[in-house]
């Protein structure tokens, strides 16, 4: 499973279950400050139920505003794939993360060294372009109550404050 959290919320794409890279909650997190972020979100949805994944969830609103999406679970990775090539246009950024610069990135590190310290200690550092890629698994569930209480306590760590970004969470402080 594959999810990208970047301006689309802390966490804000949670594709939990399968493979499909698109940024947002869950995985590594972070919220948006666009104004549209609920609307492109919900446009995202719809978009995935239209090419191939049906039982595609609409967004959840995040605690600090931003979109959380989700994938149904069981879904095909290969129609997630397909579907999220089709959409992705449709998030803010074309579903791209947003160019970090230097200090956004070491407050990444912080973060996902936190994380690692409050209870998760499968959880990546960041890619050399601030990016936090999360394989889903028993160890690291972007859902279970575990991570969620580790990401609202690491959370200051985040650029923003952990106000808009995203997180990459792949299968397989």
């Amino acid at each position: 499973m594959r999810v990208r959290t970047t301006a689309l919320g802390l966490l804000l794409l949670v594709l939990a279950g399968c493979g499909s890279g698109i940024d947002g909650d869950q995985g590594a997190p972070g919220p948006s400050s666009e104004p549209n972020e609920q609307e492109a979100a919900l446009e995202y949805s719809r978009c995935m139920r239209e090419n191939g994944v049906p039982d595609f969830p609409d967004p959840e609103p995040g605690e600090n505003g931003e979109a959380r999406l989700s994938t149904p679970e069981g879904a095909d990775k290969e129609a997630m794939d397909a579907a999220n090539a089709e959409c992705k246009r449709l998030l803010p950024n074309g579903g791209e993360p947003r160019e970090m610069d230097p200090e956004d990135i070491v407050k990444q590190r912080a973060f996902a060294r936190c994380m690692r310290e409050n209870g998760l200690p499968d959880f990546p550092d960041p890619k050399p372009d601030g990016g936090i890629a999360v394989e889903g698994g028993p160890n690291l569930d972007p859902l279970s109550e575990e991570f969620k209480a580790a990401e609202q306590k690491c959370a200051k760590h985040l650029p923003d404050g952990g106000r808009g970004a995203t997180t990459d969470h792949e299968d397989g402080e």
